[in-house]
């Protein structure tokens, strides 16, 4: 009568927490993901449990190591790694800990850091070895919680060590659950950290506009018709201002022309090309016209303002720019650019300070 109520009352509970763990070790696979910036291949959701079963078939823990062969058998069973494991498995033997370390020398990743490789995608292969560990405690005490059950069967007349049992399985489990929750904050977080990287590798640092890599993107997505008319800009004597001066200064210069074109130019795209010049990319619903009277605007606006040096109360000088408009139409990017780069150099060479369009 025990032994029935043993399995009546604690299997269930026994799965409960066996599927628990299940869903939040795949949950965490699926968030080992890659990224454009990586190399790091990405762990498919049912990739983690055939990991596993493969090491149980073969009597291996899911030590770092076994789990890193486990993986490229899994994912790759055509590849060098799994013919190397065939042809010691053909004859029905097991692989040892010397034949996985034989076959990972030959066959595996190597132990120093790919060339290359970015430190998002080491964080990426460590936090992968550890769920591994984390994963092979979870199966461990899992394992530990039925052969625990198997003996109480023999061996409890009563219900007090089934609860006892019961006990500490719960409390196992939940310290494990807890390092599985604390690892998938972890990836989550280095998740965030590579998006937070990808966005910044498109901006620039000093002036927080988008830079080159943001306008190449920028227009990948846009469709020609929706990118008529760009703008370059060029800060005039902008050199003399940083050899009198000091890049301190100049850096205070670009700053304060980046903020005042991007409350000129609106909803426009701003950008900061390099160096002191500018481009912007005009929505695909303004004319040639209203370019070239929101340019000219900002132009106004920059030579109104009065700077001053913080250190001296000296005035720095007229501020202002040179910039020419071209439309897309039929041109490539190099090709607007390099239109709009001529139309900017011919208004430096008629005297600075104002702004010219194509045609």
């Amino acid at each position: 009568m025990a032994t029935d109520c043993l399995r009546f009352v604690v299997t269930p509970r026994h799965q409960q927490i066996t599927a628990s763990r299940m869903e939040v070790i795949n949950m965490l696979a699926r968030r080992v993901i890659s990224s454009p910036s990586t190399a790091t291949a990405v762990v498919a959701e049912d990739v983690g449990p055939n990991v596993l079963s493969f090491l149980s078939r073969q009597s291996l823990p899911a030590t770092p190591q076994n789990y890193t062969l486990g993986y490229l058998v899994v994912t790759n069973g055509d590849g060098l790694a799994a013919r190397a494991v065939d042809a010691v498995i053909m004859n029905g033997d097991r692989l040892s800990a010397a034949d996985v370390s034989r076959i990972l020398a030959v066959h595996g990743p190597k132990e120093e850091e790919p060339q290359g490789e970015s430190e998002d995608a080491a964080k990426v292969r460590r936090h992968t070895l550890r769920l591994a560990e984390l994963t092979q405690t979870a199966v461990n005490e899992t394992g530990e919680f039925g052969r625990a059950l198997e003996a109480e069967q023999t061996l409890l007349a009563g219900t007090v060590a089934i609860a006892e049992l019961v006990a500490t399985m719960i409390e196992r489990s939940t310290r494990t659950e807890s390092q599985l929750a604390k690892a998938a904050k972890q990836i989550e977080d280095l998740r965030q950290e590579v998006e937070t990287a990808k966005g910044d590798a498109h901006h620039d640092s000093l002036t927080g506009l988008h830079n080159r890599r943001g306008v190449l993107a920028r227009l990948q997505g846009l469709q020609p018709v929706q990118r008529p008319l760009l703008a370059m800009c060029d800060i005039d004597n902008f050199k003399s201002v940083n050899d009198r001066y000091g890049h301190v200064v100049g850096d205070r210069v670009l700053k304060l022309v980046a903020n005042s074109l991007q409350e000129s130019c609106g909803q426009n795209f701003l950008a900061r090309w390099g160096g002191e010049e500018f481009v912007i990319i005009f929505n695909g619903a303004i004319t040639p016209d209203e370019a070239f009277t929101i340019l000219n605007r900002a132009r106004e606006d920059l030579a109104a303002r009065k700077v001053k040096l913080r250190a001296t109360d000296q005035p720095l000088g007229l501020l202002s720019f040179s910039a020419g408009i071209a439309a897309f139409g039929e041109k490539s990017l190099d090709q607007a650019i390099a239109a709009a780069d001529a139309l900017m150099y011919q208004a430096k060479a008629n005297g600075r300070n104002q702004v010219l369009i194509e045609g």
